[in-house]
């Protein structure tokens, strides 16, 4: 029998998942990052095969026997890129039939399941994606750490350093982001953090991972650390409402999907985000996702072989999930 895969590459981790053309999940396994920018093209590919060979083992099945492996993968900005992505899923030496997506088109189809939508990430980085009554994609945001990803862990935790040095200096007001950062990394003093940041160097994970210790702070009062999450909340919005507009969805009450571990922060990100939404888009409904991204890959992975993501294939789908993931249902 000939088994379906799908893949989420990303910056921080790589998660896979194994299934039927029924739609029936049978394993799912996460690993490393596959983030080629990040860790090179080979290691990329052996944490995408590890991923999946895992998954097919915890699923009692055969990694010969994945036919289609859809990869969506962080990164794919130009068409260069999606050459180093054919790369890597070579390298990868599993499935039969091997696409590479870009990671916002698996994470709108998991949300989604195509149907009209956007979908907002806030991970390790950020993007806006979607798709509208015809089936058409797009994509806002996501241009990377150094130039652009607004709203983004990784873009947290840089500002959380920031603020911190800039409180060192007195250009900025006291922030408990100070102390916990010196504990964080383990620090003498905090001028120790720029030898981290460019001797070291800290790498996007870790920078990305000061993002929660910039929530903490928030949750505790701390009127910096708020300030923050209140920015990054506000630049969130504008890629979602350039989408809502470039598909002319602002008249239409689209459903937003809010995904990536940043909106963890609730409120004090929530909050800044719809009041800045409301004033490009006055009607929205903010929903959950129905899957993970990897499931998107799976769907997707569905669809080339003609199968859609509807009726007792999306029974499957959901149940299997949620068995998956060790949930009741």
């Amino acid at each position: 029998m000939s088994l379906l895969a799908g893949v989420d590459g990303g910056a921080t981790k790589t998660v896979a998942v194994v299934g039927k053309p029924d739609g029936n999940l049978i394993g799912l396994a996460r690993g490393p990052a596959s983030n080629y920018h990040n860790v090179g093209l080979e290691k990329a590919a052996e944490s995408i095969r590890a991923s999946v060979v895992l998954a097919c083992r915890r699923a009692a099945a055969r990694p010969k026997d994945v036919g289609t492996v859809v990869m969506g993968l962080a990164g794919m900005d130009s068409p260069r890129d999606f050459n180093a992505g054919r790369t890597v899923a070579d390298l990868a030496r599993i499935g039969k039939r091997r696409i590479v997506k870009h990671d916002s088109v698996i994470a709108l189809y998991a949300a989604t399941l195509g149907e009209p939508g956007i979908v907002v990430n806030a991970g390790t980085g950020s993007f806006a994606s979607g798709i509208d009554a015809r089936g058409r994609v797009i994509r806002a945001g996501g241009w990377g750490n150094i130039i652009d990803d607004e709203g983004s862990a990784y873009d947290v935790g840089k500002l959380a350093i920031r603020a911190s040095l800039r409180e060192l200096d007195g250009r900025e007001g006291k922030t408990l982001l100070s102390r916990l950062l010196v504990r964080h990394l383990k620090l003498r003093t905090l001028q120790d953090v720029v030898n981290e940041v460019y001797e070291k160097p800290v790498s996007v994970s870790e920078i990305s991972a000061i993002s929660e210790l910039a929530a903490h702070a928030a949750s505790r009062g701390d009127r910096v650390a708020q300030g923050i999450f209140a920015q990054e909340g506000r630049a969130l919005a504008k890629l979602v409402s350039a989408i809502a507009h470039r598909l002319r969805m602002t008249g239409a009450e689209p459903d937003v999907y809010c995904v990536g571990g940043v909106f963890n922060a609730g409120p004090i990100l929530m909050n800044p985000f719809k009041r800045e939404l409301r004033k490009r888009v006055p009607r929205f409904t903010i929903r959950s996702p129905r899957f993970e991204p990897a499931v998107g890959s799976f769907v997707l992975a569905l669809d080339e072989h003609h199968v859609e993501a509807r009726g007792h294939v999306l029974v499957n789908l959901q149940t299997s999930y949620l068995r998956l993931l060790g949930r009741k249902h």
